[in-house]
């Protein structure tokens, strides 16, 4: 029996890797000789770099940058052919003052993938909290941003440094940037700024709120001057406004975690082959699952096994045809990896002695 495995994580608790890892042990305990393909998952916010590094040969790398609060931050990227792969949530997470944080180190990055000859880079943008519009990055890049005196602001630049600019020039942009493609991974479809923005989504004091999108409001003004308007993609507010950046400063393709499975890995053609299909994942608070989950339900035909294995608060399917088990409802922000394993691990066992 040729068996996809192909989970996302359980929250915080399990990666996609370690739940698939649990599941086959599972499958080969009554299986021996069944045939297991896994595909590693991530959603836009996590183990992207683990990800990329089972389905391609690469390098991994591990620097010091500075975090969204330029604190010290160890990030772990891959270098898989000409492309850098960055994932922001280990960048710039757990963000305390919004006004304070910063974009430097995904600039750190991005220059130390152009001095290892890198020409291509993809950019995770969720779960990432940065609210600078960019300018911490693009200033290590070498754009220029000027105060009302003519006198230029020097970095590492901050949020709170937005309100300072009157001029921005782009003419001495680093020139590799120019032979470079960028893609940006981004799940989240949040306006530049408004009741539907990034902040508005991650803020709850009004004024902050206010003073956040009156920031990105300016910015983008300034940006106006020189032709660049950072609202004309429809969506661009994720990554406090990184991907609007991105896509209208540095022409980056914006694309789904989903559609960079997709693309990337052969998961059509494993879904085709295989008699089985196990998928799932765990949330805490309700959710649908991830796009690749959804994505996977699309597939969903008479005639083969869909076993969608679920913990939490994620909810079934309405598709009769695939089998849904929620195999530990009672997870909570305090559940251990271990917990979820055996579940996920005896779930299988079972399902597989009914198999046989």
């Amino acid at each position: 029996m040729n068996i996809l495995v192909a989970v996302d994580r359980f929250e915080d608790k399990l990666s996609s890797r370690e739940a698939n890892n649990y599941i086959e042990e599972g499958i080969h305990k009554v299986l021996e000789n069944s045939q297991v393909v896994k595909v590693p998952l991530f959603d836009g916010s996590k183990d992207m770099i683990d990800g990329v590094l089972q389905w391609n040969r690469g390098k991994r790398f591990q620097w010091n940058v500075l975090g969204s609060q330029l604190q010290q931050t160890k990030v772990t990227v891959a270098g898989i052919d000409k492309n850098l792969y960055i994932d922001c949530s280990t960048l710039f997470n757990n963000a305390g003052q919004l006004q304070e944080t910063s974009s430097t180190g995904l600039g750190q990055v991005i220059l130390n993938g152009l001095d290892l000859g890198y020409e291509a880079f993809t950019v995770a943008l969720g779960n990432s909290t940065v609210m600078d519009g960019g300018i911490g990055m693009l200033e290590l890049l070498g754009v220029r941003f000027f105060d009302g005196n003519g006198d230029q602001l020097t970095g590492p630049l901050i949020a709170a440094d937005i309100k300072r600019i009157r001029n921005i020039d782009v003419s001495s942009i680093d020139d590799r940037l120019a032979a470079c493609e960028f893609t940006i991974i981004s799940d989240k479809d949040y306006y530049l700024f408004g009741s539907h923005s990034h902040a508005a989504d991650i803020v709850a004091d009004t004024e902050e709120l206010k003073t956040m999108d009156n920031n990105i409001w300016y910015l983008n003004e300034q940006f106006k001057k020189i032709n660049f308007n950072l609202t004309r993609p429809s969506y661009g507010g994720d990554g406090g406004g990184l991907r609007a950046v991105f896509s209208e400063i540095l022409s980056a393709e914006v694309i789904t975690s989903k559609e960079m499975i997709f693309r990337d890995t052969n998961i059509e053609h494993l879904l085709e082959e295989a008699d089985m299909i196990i998928f799932g994942g765990g949330t805490v608070n309700a959710s649908k699952g991830s796009l690749v989950s959804q994505a996977i339900m699309d597939y969903a035909a008479a005639g083969k096994k869909y076993i969608y294995l679920t913990a939490g608060q994620q909810l079934p399917s309405d598709d009769t045809n695939i089998y849904h088990f929620n195999i530990y409802p009672e997870m909570t922000a305090d559940t251990q990896d271990i917990q979820i394993g055996i579940q996920l691990q005896n779930t299988v066992m079972t399902l597989m002695r009914m198999q046989k």
